[in-house]
């Protein structure tokens, strides 16, 4: 029986991938859970193991191509169907190449899907099928990041991009809806919008997506300039990045916390707590504590917008950012409310090595609520972490380092940490987001210290 292998879900606001690299050719045998294929994403750059052993029949969607999130990308088989592989495209071929296959409603969260049989692909159109009419405040709470820049690359206004019947997931607009509807638009400028429209006193409730920036902020490469491409995850994170400022109003609030107790703590216990939890004892795993603790007073923080609604979540989903030599990375802890100070340091320490060692699968960066960013690792004093979309807020940690203070009307030298909160602040009012981040603070100088 041959297996249907597909582009896995590899984040909550992902619905394509790129695939990098093939480790098998079409004809050679793999064995289950070997390495199969390299996969990229504004998310993660991760290897996609094989579903079954078997023999590589079909490879559909080649290195370097940009597909759907459940597109049919190869089968695995028992290599019979090899030699005839290219007598005619399959369904799941077409399906491919159309970048239409997607997970059923009845999909179980997993990285493969097994389907029994073909399905019938739909007659050609010249036109690509409209997809069910949707609110364009839900439509506009749909778009990737990826069709969000790319609109913005091309100058698509936001009402005429939600114009773009959709062929994802519930009508949800893709990259190649895009693509498409930007072949067909006539090459002429559009007419001037009606006056009555330029005269309008108070701006849309979302801003329109920024144009590309005209040719005199453009840098010119100079002849001694050495040109080097962006790899695909640093476009797709610099895509993420820019939609992120588009979509969501961005302020970031300060504090310090004296870190003296916790410090005091850690030397005293380091060398214990590892020999016992095989795991070392950083100072994230005190933050990752008293965050969501916070976070449980503060829900609205563990929050993502809707179109003019807000959801918030049952569970904390922690993301944790990892610095890779080629990027940056958000592996999740799962379910962080429900773990004590240990489950946070091992949920921790074996995330952090996942994504060191392209250990990571689907699972593993999919559906974080709230995200904790340390540049202080590398010396940072403060930063303003950017939002991860969908979420409403992230906190940034700065570096522990030794400051005079008053303590008491004296001047004592304390380690002390600047805690940097970027928050939405469509959603949360500032006296929210000073009070939510006093309560970090708080939590760490006061709260009870785990016992080892």
């Amino acid at each position: 029986m041959s297996i249907e292998v597909v582009m896995p879900q590899m984040g909550e606001s992902i619905v394509e991938g790129t695939i990098t690299k093939w480790h098998k050719k079409p004809g050679e045998t793999v064995e289950r859970d070997e390495p199969l294929f390299e996969i990229t994403t504004d998310k993660v750059d991760t290897e996609v193991p094989s579903p079954a052993s078997g023999v590589l029949e079909q490879i559909l969607v080649q290195e370097d191509e940009t597909v759907a999130v459940g597109t049919v990308v190869a089968i695995v088989g028992d290599g019979k169907a090899v030699a005839t592989s290219t007598a005619e495209p399959s369904t799941a071929a077409s399906e491919a190449k159309e970048g239409g296959g997607h997970f059923r409603s009845s999909h179980q969260p997993q990285t493969f899907q097994r389907r029994t049989k073909q399905e019938t692909p739909p007659p050609a159109s010249p036109e690509p099928p409209k997809a069910p009419a949707a609110p364009s405040g839900a439509r506009h709470g749909q778009l990737s990041p990826v069709v969000a820049a790319l609109a913005a690359k091309n100058n698509l206004p936001m009402e005429e991009l939600l114009s773009i019947p959709g062929s994802g997931r519930d009508g949800r607009i893709t990259k190649k809806d895009v693509l498409g509807y930007l072949e067909r638009r006539p090459a002429a400028a559009p007419s001037p919008p009606p006056a009555v429209i330029a005269a309008r006193p108070a701006p849309p409730a979302t801003a329109p997506l920024s144009q590309t920036p005209p040719a005199q902020y453009l840098y010119q490469p100079e002849p001694d300039d050495k040109l080097v491409p962006m790899s695909t995850m640093r476009q797709q994170i610099a895509e993420h990045m820019i939609a992120s400022q588009q979509i969501s109003a961005q302020v970031t609030s300060f504090t310090e916390c004296d870190m003296h107790r916790i410090v005091r703590y850690r030397d005293e216990h380091r060398a214990r707590f590892e020999e016992t939890n095989g795991v070392p004892l950083t100072f994230l795993p005190f933050v990752a504590d008293a965050t969501v603790r916070a976070l449980k007073e503060f829900p609205i923080f563990n929050s993502s917008v809707v179109g003019d609604q807000i959801a918030f979540k049952k569970h904390v989903h922690l993301g944790i950012a990892v610095a890779l030599e080629q990027g940056l990375i958000v592996p999740v802890i799962r379910d962080a409310d429900e773990m004590n100070f240990t489950g946070l340091a091992r949920s921790i320490h074996t995330v952090a090595e996942k994504a060191r060692t392209r250990g990571l699968l689907p699972a593993d960066v999919h559906g974080a609520t709230f995200t904790i960013t340390n540049p202080g690792m590398f010396g940072g004093l403060t930063g303003t972490p950017m939002i991860a979309q969908p979420q409403v807020a992230i906190l940034g940690l700065g570096a522990v380092q030794k400051k005079p203070v008053v303590v008491d009307d004296a001047i004592a030298i304390r380690p002390i940490m600047v805690l940097a909160l970027t928050f939405d602040h469509r959603v949360i009012d500032g006296a929210t987001g000073f009070q939510f981040l006093e309560r970090i603070r708080v939590q760490l100088e006061q709260a009870e210290l785990p016992t080892v």
